[in-house]
């Protein structure tokens, strides 16, 4: 059985259909690449499997299945409990989620204590002790730092130690390494790499970047216009598709030195 099965979902807001007969199946451990252009419908599908479309969306149609179990019957008390501890979402820039008045560190807490019964101070050590693992150095002095004072980079990482505190099971990232320059995406992605590898986390992620999907996806889904366009394994879409969409996509790439890298 598959961790994740996206079965032929229509998204809909109001009389309009943004998003329509989309399927995914995802395994544990596995890492899918949802690809295409701005409008694409990318992020309001892994914004569907977590339950936070956003201005009144809904599925209309199909239905989402995590581990045997409909996402779309889930009430309150159910989505509480399984958001931030066995489905995490990294953003686009994770700092702008945060309150800018807050400390990163409060935030931290009050995070950690809707999942678990335990003390301020043992949850600000366990928050501290993630953003260690994620190389961020002097942690409590980033836990006592407000979004602002942070890089780019920084607040990425911040995103990534409270989506991975519990170990999700299944890892969704909406554009996670667009606002950042390229050597600390290149870092950014190694991370994501690496959680998957240690913890068998399975990873969603939304991004316009050919060369991030190629590094990182066992397989890619392309979309267009609300549907999708092409799917398949990493080496079908990059070498062996016959999709006209997904083809121009790759001449879209820049090359270097007559070399195209993906």
């Amino acid at each position: 059985m598959a961790l994740l099965e996206i079965n032929n979902i229509d998204i809909s807001y109001g009389k309009t259909v943004t998003v329509k007969d989309c399927s995914i199946s995802l395994d544990k451990g596995e890492i899918c690449s949802i690809v295409g252009e701005s409008g694409s419908g990318k992020t309001t599908v892994i914004r569907a499997v977590l339950g936070l479309l956003a201005g009144g969306g809904k599925v209309t149609a199909g239905d989402i299945i995590y581990e045997g179990r409909s996402l779309l019957t889930l009430n309150d008390r159910e989505w509480r409990a399984l958001r931030g501890h066995d489905i995490s979402m990294i953003f686009q820039d994770s700092g702008a989620m945060m309150n800018q008045t807050r400390l990163i560190g409060k935030t931290y807490v009050e995070y950690i204590l809707t999942h678990e019964n335990i003390s301020k101070k043992e949850a600000w050590e366990k928050g501290a002790e993630m953003l260690g693992r994620m190389r961020l150095p002097d942690p409590d002095r980033i836990m006592r730092s407000y979004p602002f004072q942070l890089s780019g980079g920084q607040r990425q990482r911040v995103g990534i130690a409270m989506g991975m505190t519990y170990q999700p099971r299944l890892l969704l990232a909406d554009e996670p390494t667009s606002a950042l320059d390229v050597t600390t995406q290149a870092q950014i992605v190694r991370q994501m790499m690496e959680l998957r590898d240690e913890y068998g986390t399975a990873i969603i992620i939304v991004t316009h970047d050919l060369g991030v999907a190629s590094y990182m996806a066992d397989k890619i889904v392309v979309m267009k216009n609300g549907v999708i366009e092409d799917q398949g394994t990493r080496e079908h879409i990059l070498h062996e598709t016959e999709n006209a969409y997904t083809k121009k996509l790759m001449e879209a790439v820049p090359s270097l030195g007559g070399k195209r890298y993906v």
